[in-house]
C-alpha cells in the first residue's frame, strides 16, 4: 500500500498527468455545453467542474436504467443515477451519469467529447429507431478505432 502511493504521489508530480487532469474536465465541459444545447436533456447543476456530470432526462421520458441500457447497446457506457427530487425509484432513476476519464485516456479532447456527446443525445432522442441506433454505433465504433486503447483490433 506504501509503495502504491508512493507511485500516485510520483504521477501527481509529473506534467502530463496534470495535463490529463486538465483534458478531463475540459472534456466534462465540453460535453456538457452540448447536453445544454438539447431541447430534451438536462445537466443538473447546469455544468460541471470536475471529471463527471448528472443528466436529468426526464424531458425525454426514458428512465436512467433504459437510457443506461439503450446507450450500453450503441457502445456508450453511462450509469443510471438519481436526480434531486427523482419521482423514480433507485433502481429505475430519471437520469444518468456520465464521467469523461476514460475517454480522455484513450485521447479524446473537446471536439471528440462533444461528439460522444451528440452522439448520446441522437440516440436518446431516437430510442425507437433501429437504424439510427445503428448509425450511432458504428459512429462509434468509427471515433473509437480513430483511438485505440492497444495494438489489438475489435472482436467482431
Amino acid at each position: 500500500m506504501i509503495a502504491g502511493k508512493a507511485v500516485a504521489f510520483k504521477e501527481d508530480q509529473d506534467d502530463s498527468f496534470k495535463a490529463y487532469g486538465r483534458q478531463i474536465i475540459a472534456n466534462a465541459s465540453a460535453m456538457a455545453e452540448v447536453f445544454n444545447a438539447s431541447k430534451t436533456i438536462r445537466v443538473v447543476s447546469g455544468g460541471t467542474d470536475n471529471h463527471l456530470f448528472n443528466l436529468d432526462l426526464t424531458e425525454t421520458g426514458i428512465s436512467g436504467k433504459k437510457a443506461q441500457n439503450l446507450l450500453d447497446s450503441v457502445h456508450i457506457t453511462t450509469n443510471k443515477e438519481a436526480i434531486p427530487n427523482d419521482p423514480r425509484s433507485p433502481f429505475i432513476t430519471s437520469g444518468i451519469r456520465i464521467g469523461t476519464p476514460a475517454i480522455t485516456t484513450r485521447g479524446f479532447k473537446e471536439a471528440e467529447a462533444a461528439q460522444v456527446a451528440e452522439l448520446v443525445v441522437r440516440a436518446l432522442e431516437n430510442s425507437e429507431d433501429a437504424a439510427i441506433l445503428a448509425e450511432v454505433a458504428d459512429d462509434v465504433r468509427a471515433l473509437t478505432d480513430r483511438f485505440p486503447l492497444s495494438k489489438i483490433e475489435h472482436a467482431e
